[in-house]
C-alpha cells in the first residue's frame, strides 16, 4: 500500500529516512527519477543510503508507470519519492493511482518562485503543479512529521 508519495529533489537523504520512514512504517521506498535510474554511480549511492531492512527500487518514469499495477498489489507500507514535477505529473496522469502528494523540497534555481519554506518551483513545475491540482491531485507541503501541512490549492 502505498503510504507517502512525496516529491523530492534531494530523493533518499537523511530527513526522509530519519522522519518519514519511521513515521509511515516504510517497509519500501520506490525512487521515480530518470536521472537516477540511468546513473550507476548515482543509483549506488541511494542504496549505500537506505536503512537496513528497507526495500529499495530506483525506476525510470516509463519503468514506474509499467510496474504500478504490481505496485499497488504489494502488501508493504510503501513510500514513493519523485525527483522532478514532471515524472509527478506522467505517473498520475497514466496511472490515476496516484491522489495526494507531498512537496517535500525542490531546488531553488535561477527564475524559480517560493512556494514554502523549501519549495521553489520555476514556470514549467508550475504549469506541473497546476496540472496535478487540474487532475484532482491533493498536493500539500511538508518537510518533516512536526512541520504543519501546508495546503497547495493554487501556484
Amino acid at each position: 500500500m502505498i503510504k507517502l508519495v512525496r516529491l523530492d529533489y534531494r530523493l533518499v537523504h537523511g530527513q526522509v529516512l530519519a522522519a518519514w520512514v519511521n513515521q509511515i512504517s516504510a517497509q519500501r521506498i520506490i525512487v521515480v527519477d530518470d536521472a537516477a535510474a540511468n546513473d550507476e554511480m548515482r543509483s549506488a549511492a541511494l542504496k549505500l543510503a537506505k536503512p537496513a531492512g528497507i526495500r529499495l527500487n530506483i525506476f525510470t518514469t516509463e519503468k514506474a508507470i509499467a510496474k504500478m499495477p504490481k505496485i499497488l498489489e504489494l502488501k508493504e507500507n510503501i513510500m514513493m519519492v519523485f525527483g522532478t514535477t514532471r515524472a509527478l505529473v506522467d505517473v498520475c496522469s497514466a496511472t490515476g493511482a496516484i491522489t495526494e502528494v507531498q512537496y517535500g523540497a525542490t531546488f531553488n534555481k535561477e527564475g524559480s518562485k517560493q512556494i514554502d519554506q523549501s519549495v521553489f518551483l520555476d514556470d514549467s513545475e508550475i504549469n506541473d503543479t497546476r496540472e496535478l491540482l487540474g487532475m484532482g491531485i491533493k498536493l500539500y507541503s511538508q518537510q518533516t512529521p512536526s512541520f504543519p501541512k501546508g495546503p497547495i490549492t493554487s501556484v
